[in-house]
């Protein structure tokens, strides 16, 4: 290709790798101890990868909620352990604060803005008072809406993978290389952001989506594949199903889903890409 035409192709694996290993060891080098908030996303799990191969020691931080399904949590608890990974979990619960109860747009912030205290509080409690704490996010959550990210710049929290200017794509990819287990997960917002703007989250109902969502991406077709690819529950306040693939002969399960846990009925709308727009 002539340089100045045509569309930049994208940087190769190998060329990220290299520019995340330069991140990381500048982050060992600069501060005297490194934890990562790790959720049990293909995000920060990555990460605690990667800073395994650097042979970078850290603690990692899991914090439990009704936000948070516990299907998610033992999870990440159960993939840190087979990793060999030095974890605590962190309680926290974002259900008091005025943001979130309200249904405010600004609760993610809110909401991120407190976890990272809690965090941090944890790391003190542990006498890490000058570790570096880092997250997750990639390159690519830097263009989208994320209101949490305002919180993490404030709190000083570093993002390695986003400094390194490593995409999703690159990060799926060297996962992949790097035998990282289940490097195609796709991406599991927070249970608050299922809610409209203006609807209080109750941890009953919190519960209830958490056990819908379990049930319904535990359907498969014949093929063995999610039955409904990708899907969100919303509550607008009313009941929306977004899924990615047509319900076909899955429809009888995911009505009797949403029967048995309460959100029946509900709007089932089929869509080709599923993205958090309450978040």
């Amino acid at each position: 290709m002539v340089a100045g035409h045509g569309p930049a192709l994208p940087a190769p694996p190998a060329a990220a790798a290299q520019r995340l290993h330069e991140r990381l060891t500048a982050c060992a080098r600069t501060a005297p101890a490194l934890a990562v908030a790790l959720s049990g996303g293909v995000d920060s799990r990555f990460l605690c990868l990667a800073l395994q191969r650097e042979g970078i020691p850290f603690l990692a931080l899991h914090a439990g909620g009704p936000h948070v399904p516990e299907a998610e949590s033992r999870a990440a608890l159960h993939w840190a352990a087979a990793r060999g990974l030095e974890l605590e979990v962190v309680p926290f619960s974002p259900l008091a604060l005025p943001e979130v109860v309200s249904g405010s747009r600004e609760r993610c912030y809110a909401c991120k803005k407190a976890l990272l205290a809690a965090l941090r509080e944890r790391l003190e409690a542990r006498g890490l008072t000058e570790a570096l704490l880092c997250d997750g996010s990639n390159a690519d959550d830097l263009h989208a809406h994320r209101p949490g990210l305002r919180a993490l710049r404030e709190a000083g929290v570093a993002s390695p993978l986003a400094e390194a200017g490593v995409t999703k794509a690159e990060l799926r990819r060297l996962g992949a290389c790097w035998g990282l287990e289940d490097p195609d997960q796709t991406a599991r917002p927070c249970l608050l952001t299922r809610f409209a703007y203006g609807c209080r989250p109750e941890e009953t109902v919190l519960r209830r989506l958490a056990a819908a969502e379990a049930a319904l991406a535990a359907l498969t077709d014949t093929d063995g594949r999610p039955a409904l690819g990708d899907f969100r529950l919303r509550l607008c306040p009313e009941p929306v199903l977004q899924h990615e693939r047509p319900l076909d002969t899955a429809a009888a399960q995911v009505r009797h889903i949403l029967h048995a846990t309460g959100f029946w009925p509900c709007e089932l709308r089929q869509a080709a890409r599923i993205s958090g727009f309450f978040d």
